[in-house]
């Protein structure tokens, strides 16, 4: 018996998955009639939408920071438990799995959708009765061997949607104009080596400077946002260029910078700050005669993040006072 292509679009229609096949955009370009029906919508209403709206908003983040990124790395996902949004009732559960296939020339994304809507809901009504049993029979060692491998499921599961978050909260940890690391990165960076200094052995010295264009405004003032935005850029990367090793160089605010410089004490941290500089004088950014003031400490034991940053902003205003375009280290 011949399969002609109409009975294949047919059975498309009629699986028991909804179906869905996204472009290099991610919109959706066709669905098929199942997913529509879950959907109460007509199928040519759910064309050409992102394919991030069909399901709820917490959903969403997963299949953009989980499933959408393993498909663009890996070029698959399976089995990743999102929620669909269905109009005027409860949101759907379903174990979604994607594929990246090439069809004449373009990558598109081809995404399944099972309904575990009953396997969902039993798995909560597990649960609840469990909980229940843990209470009337606490004394009993099979009641707690229960509730203690319902606890590692859950764990599992929430280290695996934490996971997932991470993905999505690198985005917070760069600044969006330079492609530098942001302050809450490079307060994450010098907590974490403050927490570390005490123990001995483990940690050698290190220094902190902050950096300052000098007479940044009239920059902004003279030649329009546009070009103080692409100066900073053009040091962003002039101090990508000049990092040793582990330093890093964040962009704190405005055209204030920090640079953490572990395993570098006072003096060579100025020898390293004075390249940076002369560096930075010698190369115009965008046709225009740049200087940096720049505040540098090295730690002491028992400062805090407050304490250091604050000597190293206290030199950096003294460079500005002293006249600008020079290093002053506390």
């Amino acid at each position: 018996m011949g399969i002609q292509a109409a009975d294949l679009a047919r059975w498309w229609h009629l699986a028991p998955f909804g179906q869905a096949v996204i472009d290099e955009q991610g919109r959706i370009l066709q669905v098929n009639r199942t997913l529509g029906d879950w959907l109460d919508a007509p199928m040519r209403r759910l064309v050409d939408q992102p394919a991030s709206e069909l399901f709820t908003p917490e959903a969403r983040m997963l299949y953009l920071g989980l499933l959408a990124y393993r498909v663009a790395e890996h070029g698959e996902a399976d089995e990743v438990h999102l929620t669909l949004r269905v109009k005027g009732s409860e949101p759907m559960p379903v174990l979604c799995s994607a594929r990246l296939i090439l069809h004449r020339g373009a990558s598109l994304t081809l995404l399944s959708m099972l309904s575990i809507a009953r396997k969902d809901r039993l798995e909560r009504e597990l649960l609840k009765a469990r909980q229940a049993t843990q209470r009337a029979l606490a004394e009993k060692s099979a009641a707690l061997a229960e509730l203690e491998a319902l606890h590692d499921t859950l764990s599992a599961q929430r280290a695996a949607l934490e996971q997932a978050n991470r993905r999505l909260g690198q985005e917070a940890l760069s600044d969006a104009l330079t492609g530098l690391p942001n302050r809450r990165r490079f307060d994450q960076v010098l907590g974490q080596r403050l927490k570390e200094a005490p123990l001995a052995g483990h940690v050698g010295p290190f220094s902190v400077a902050m950096l300052d264009i000098d007479h940044f405004k009239p920059v902004n003032d003279r030649h329009g946002h546009a070009a103080g935005d692409r100066v900073l850029q053009r040091l962003g990367d002039l101090l990508t260029c000049q990092l040793r090793g582990d330093d890093l160089a964040a962009r704190i605010g405005g055209e204030e910078f920090g640079l953490l410089m572990p395993g570098t004490d006072g003096e060579a941290a100025r020898c390293a700050l004075e390249r940076l500089r002369r560096a930075v004088e010698a190369h115009p950014l965008e046709g225009l005669a740049i200087t940096l003031s720049i505040g540098v400490t090295q730690y002491r034991s028992g400062d805090t993040r407050e304490t250091l940053m604050q000597r190293a902003d206290d030199a950096l205003y003294a460079a500005k006072r002293a006249g600008r375009n020079r290093i002053v280290e506390d």
